[in-house]
């Protein structure tokens, strides 16, 4: 029994510095995602001006050489909230877009996305990012990857409404993903111009309307004109 005993407290000890490593990996994560999310409050609230670390750091209550440790800068502090914000709107979008088969349903969908991300404030965040990417080249790069999962999402969504029709032999269908993304963007940029909403409204009622005249001009053989 004290043989036992023995080779259970060596089997534990082995095995002590790969917990303790979980454990600071978990606590390391932890720490990383709390910064993040101070970021992300400190763009909404003051705008990428005032987004310097002591006033993230002071949000989020740490000390602000976290910052440093564990994403380099503020800048990369940035780069990597972005990136957070992207994945995040992509998986929560990602089940929505993969029922798309219409046009009338990608504008649906179009809208309660819209709504859903003025509701949150993401554009917000969104547009204080594009505006720091403007002087900052490594932001400016992030920046494109964190979109890219959604104009993926808008590609895939594009794919499925086009089918093997006409119009997805005519253009790249990752040309019409980008106009799209693009347009949306501009979009939600815009909106922040008019906080009625208003405008964005009338435009999704405009764009479903039409959708009934488009969809067979999609699934139909195309008239050359003469």
């Amino acid at each position: 029994m004290v043989a036992g005993r023995t080779i259970t407290t060596n089997v534990s000890a082995a095995t002590r510095p790969a917990v303790a490593r979980k454990t600071a990996a978990a606590s390391g994560e932890d720490t990383r995602a709390r910064i993040i999310a101070a970021a992300v409050e400190t763009l909404n609230e003051v705008g990428i001006v005032g987004a310097s670390a002591r006033t993230i750091a002071r949000n989020g209550e740490f000390n602000q050489a976290l910052i440093f440790y564990h994403f380099g800068s503020v800048e990369g502090l940035l780069v990597a909230a972005a990136k957070m914000e992207g994945s995040a709107r992509s998986a929560r979008y990602a089940e929505k877009f993969g029922r798309v088969n219409t046009i009338a349903e990608l504008v649906t969908i179009a809208r309660s996305v819209h709504q859903q991300e003025q509701a949150d404030g993401a554009v917000n965040v969104l547009s204080q990012l594009l505006a720091g990417s403007m002087s900052a080249p490594a932001l400016r790069v992030g920046l494109l990857e964190a979109m890219t999962p959604w104009m993926e999402l808008v590609e895939q969504a594009v794919r499925q409404v086009l089918g093997d029709g006409p119009l997805a032999a005519m253009a790249p269908v990752s040309d019409m993903a980008f106009a799209i993304s693009s347009l949306f963007l501009g979009l939600e940029l815009m909106t922040a111009l008019d906080p009625s909403g208003q405008r964005a409204t009338s435009l999704f009622d405009t764009v479903e309307a039409l959708s009934a005249v488009v969809e067979p001009l999609i699934s139909g053989p195309l008239t050359r004109l003469p």
